[in-house]
C-alpha cells in the first residue's frame, strides 16, 4: 500500500458510534443553544442573532435596523442607539443583560463617527464598562454605519471591582 492509500473504513463503524453518542451521553456532552429575540429584524444571512455556550452568550454584530429590516434614519447616532437597543433584546433573549456584557466590537463604516458613537454606547453602559474593540471598516451590510457585537455572561450575575490581578505579582 502506498502512503497516499488509507485503509477503508467501514461506516457501519462510523454509524454505531454516532447513534451510541446519542443515545448515552457521555461525561463530555456540550450543549449549544440557539438564541433568537422576536423583538428585533430577522437576520440578513446565514447567521444565528446569538449563540449560548455554557454561560457565556455569543451576539452576532448587531444594526440599526427597526423590527422590519429597514435602517433607522438619522445616521450613526440613530443606528447606533437602534444597534444597541436590538442588542439588548437579544442578550435578555439569552438571559443576560448589558450590565453582563464582558466584550463588544464596534465596526464603523467612518471613524469620523467614533464621538458619535461613544457619547451613545455611554448611556448604555454608564458604568463597569466592557471591554471593547472599534474599527473603521470599508463597508457594512445594507449601507449600515455602525454594527455591534458582544460577548455577554448569562445567569446570575455578580460584579467585582478589582485592582490589579493578585497574581500579576513584580
Amino acid at each position: 500500500m502506498s502512503s497516499d492509500e488509507q485503509p477503508a473504513r467501514p461506516k457501519l463503524d462510523v454509524l454505531a458510534k454516532v447513534n451510541m453518542a446519542q443515545t448515552a451521553p457521555s461525561k463530555h456532552t456540550v450543549t449549544k443553544t440557539i438564541v433568537t429575540s422576536p423583538h428585533i429584524y430577522k437576520p440578513v444571512g446565514p447567521y444565528s442573532q446569538a449563540i449560548l455556550a455554557g454561560q457565556t452568550l455569543y451576539v452576532s454584530g448587531v444594526l440599526g435596523l427597526d423590527p422590519k429590516a429597514q435602517l433607522v434614519c438619522g445616521g450613526a447616532e440613530a443606528q447606533t442607539r437602534q444597534a444597541l437597543d436590538n442588542l439588548k433584546h437579544v442578550l435578555e433573549a439569552g438571559g443576560s443583560s448589558l450590565e453582563a456584557v464582558v466584550k463588544t466590537t464596534i465596526l464603523l463604516q467612518n471613524m469620523d463617527d467614533f464621538q458619535v458613537v461613544n457619547q451613545v454606547y455611554a448611556q448604555y453602559f454608564p458604568k463597569d464598562c466592557p471591554a471593547r474593540a472599534t474599527y473603521q471598516v470599508a463597508k457594512l451590510p445594507l449601507g449600515a454605519a455602525v454594527e455591534i457585537e458582544a460577548v455577554a455572561l448569562s445567569g446570575d450575575l455578580v460584579v467585582a471591582e478589582a485592582g490589579p490581578c493578585p497574581c500579576a505579582r513584580i
